[in-house]
């Protein structure tokens, strides 16, 4: 449609004109427009020829046909099927294929506090699209249902969308007594079957990140907002592996890593991080690849997983730091005694 910054609200606007009974005119059309548009703030037609160009284009786009009825010196515009209605049509195979898709995406949240709305809309898009019960599950998630702290999500969700501080009471894993925070929280995170807030702390002048199975309870906070004005989340986590950063002023180092040959082949189809790259086959036919990322906890564990099917060969205080920690499991494995 012409116009097309506020061409959805017009498209509402003249979908209901034209199935009116009789019809409407331009003038009438026009004038419906900007009453709505005017509510929205938008700015208002000032050509009918707006609301013609509409026309045509609901005619091309939605495969229908507008008539005309001329009546003393006014003419009436109406569908030609007066049952018709844009949003009234019928979805495709397709179509219905992507809203299952959605559905299950939707249902992740289903029985958690503050999501009940979830199975409302659910039953209502399977009774108006006449989907019934979907006869196959498509989509499987590697979620635990019976992790803690999940009853806060929907709270935080609804603090962040509204701007409201809070206090959060949690027991970090280095000290198991209850500690409380003031955060002004901006965003959720999920990593590794766990989700994470982040939010800026006023103590440390930074981003601090909450595990919401670590956290006791949550309350508001009687202070005023803090906008997040500096952090773009996606550009904050595009050089780390999980949640951690010491600070976001690390640098980003160049790891390099010995991967097993036929380990390669899982980690080249489920790369580390993005910025993960092949330097070279060698002889052995083991692969050495590079990622360039900011050296944090969870870079350690990854790396750990591969066990003796990955080595890292630089940077040097990482190879150290990762020998003492195989240092340490040597230990424990040596100490231990069968009863």
């Amino acid at each position: 449609m012409a116009n097309v910054k506020n061409a959805s609200i017009r498209e509402i606007i003249i979908d209901r004109c034209l199935q009116a009974k009789g019809g409407r005119t331009v003038q009438q059309i026009m004038k419906a427009c900007n009453d709505a548009l005017d509510l929205h703030g938008y700015r208002l037609i000032t050509s009918p020829n707006t609301i013609r160009d509409d026309f045509v284009a609901i005619e091309n786009r939605w495969h229908t046909v507008i008539e005309t009825r001329r009546s003393g010196r006014y003419i009436y515009y109406s569908y030609r099927d007066p049952d018709f209605s844009i949003f009234k049509i019928p979805l495709s195979e397709e179509d219905i294929t992507k809203v299952y898709g959605a559905l299950e995406v939707m249902e992740r949240f289903k029985g958690q506090a503050g999501f009940s709305w979830i199975e409302e809309l659910s039953a209502h898009l399977r009774t108006s699209l006449h989907m019934g019960k979907n006869p196959e599950s498509y989509i499987s998630y590697d979620d635990n249902a019976q992790l803690r702290g999940m009853q806060y999500f929907a709270q935080l969700h609804e603090y962040i969308r509204s701007h409201q501080p809070i206090v959060v009471e949690y027991c970090p894993y280095v000290n198991p007594a209850p500690m409380e925070e003031t955060i002004h929280p901006y965003f959720l995170k999920q990593y590794n079957s766990r989700w994470f807030l982040l939010g800026y702390n006023p103590k440390y002048k930074g981003i601090t990140n909450f595990a919401l199975d670590r956290i006791n309870a949550i309350h508001k906070a009687n202070v005023k907002f803090i906008p997040n004005k500096k952090y773009d989340f996606e550009d904050y986590y595009k050089n780390v592996i999980g949640v951690s950063i010491e600070s976001p002023n690390d640098p980003v180092e160049e790891i390099m890593l010995e991967v097993d040959g036929q380990q390669y082949q899982y980690v080249s189809s489920k790369p580390l991080h993005p910025s993960q790259h092949l330097i070279r086959y060698k002889e052995n036919g083991n692969a050495i690849i590079s990622l360039h990322v900011i050296p944090n906890f969870e870079l350690k564990q990854t790396i750990l997983s591969y066990g003796k099917r990955m080595t890292v060969l630089q940077p040097e205080h990482l190879v150290n730091e990762m020998r003492e920690e195989f240092q340490e499991i040597m230990k424990n494995y040596q100490s231990t005694q069968f009863e």
